[in-house]
C-alpha cells in the first residue's frame, strides 16, 4: 500500500511540473497540486517509523495554503497564504527541535538568528518598493519564520542522530529558494521559468524535509 501511494505521488509530481512548464495546462496544474500534500501526508503516515501529529499538521498546513494561492489575485489569498504557510514551518520548526540530540552551543544559535534576520532584511529590501505597504510587516514575519526553519533544519542536520538528518537541511534551503523566487517574481521582477523554478524546489523541500521526520 505505502508504495502505490509513493508511486502516485512521484506521478502527481511529475504532471505537476509538466503543467507547470505550459500556460496552456492550467486545470491540470490546479489539480496536481491540491493532491500534492495530501498524497504525501499518506506517504509520510504509511512511511514514518512513528508517524507525528505535528508532521501531519505540517504537511497539511502546505495543502491549504497550496489551495488558497490558486485563488489569487484575489487580496486575501496571499496574506492568508502566507499564514499557512507559516504554520507548516512553526509545526516543522517544533518537529526538527524535538528531535535534537543535544542542545546546541549559544554561539550557533546566536551566528543562525543573526544570518537569519539578515537575510530577511536583504531580501525586503531588493523587493521594498514593489511590495504593498499593507504586505510588508506580515512578509517580513514570514521570512523570520521560514528562516528559523531553515535555521533548526540545519540544527538538526548538525545535532541529531538520525541517519537521513542532511535531507533537513537541503530540504529547508530548497523551501527558502522556492518562497524567494515567488517573492521577486510578485514584488521585483518577472522570474523567467517561474512555475517550475518554485514547484520543482517546493516539491523537493517538502519531501526531504518530510522524509528526514519520517526515518528519524
Amino acid at each position: 500500500m505505502r508504495y502505490l501511494f509513493a508511486g502516485l505521488y512521484l506521478l502527481d509530481s511529475v504532471l505537476q511540473l509538466f503543467a507547470s512548464a505550459s500556460r496552456d495546462r492550467l486545470t491540470l496544474r490546479r489539480i496536481s497540486k491540491c493532491l500534492l500534500m495530501p498524497l504525501l501526508a499518506a506517504c509520510y503516515a504509511l512511511f514514518a517509523k512513528s508517524p507525528s501529529p505535528l508532521v501531519l499538521t505540517a504537511i497539511l498546513s502546505g495543502f491549504v495554503g497550496d489551495v488558497i494561492l490558486l485563488l489569487r489575485p484575489r487580496r486575501w489569498a496571499f496574506p492568508a497564504g502566507i499564514i499557512a504557510f507559516a504554520t507548516g514551518h512553526v509545526f516543522y520548526i517544533i518537529s526538527f527541535s524535538q528531535r535534537l540530540a543535544i542542545t546546541p552551543p549559544w554561539y550557533v544559535l546566536t551566528l543562525l538568528i543573526v544570518a537569519n534576520i539578515a537575510c530577511a532584511v536583504t531580501l525586503m529590501r531588493y523587493i521594498w518598493r514593489g511590495m504593498p505597504k499593507k504586505l510588508r510587516p506580515p512578509s517580513f514575519l514570514y521570512m523570520l519564520i521560514i528562516g528559523s526553519m531553515v535555521s533548526c533544519a540545519a540544527l538538526f542536520t548538525l545535532y541529531s542522530v538520525s541517519a537521513h538528518r542532511w535531507l533537513a537541511i537541503v530540504g529547508g534551503v530548497l523551501f527558502a529558494i522556492s518562497d524567494t523566487t515567488l517573492s521577486i517574481d510578485a514584488f521585483h521582477h518577472p522570474v523567467r521559468y517561474r512555475n517550475v523554478i518554485v514547484m520543482t524546489t517546493y516539491i523537493l523541500a517538502q519531501t526531504l524535509i518530510v522524509s528526514a521526520l519520517a526515518f528519524t
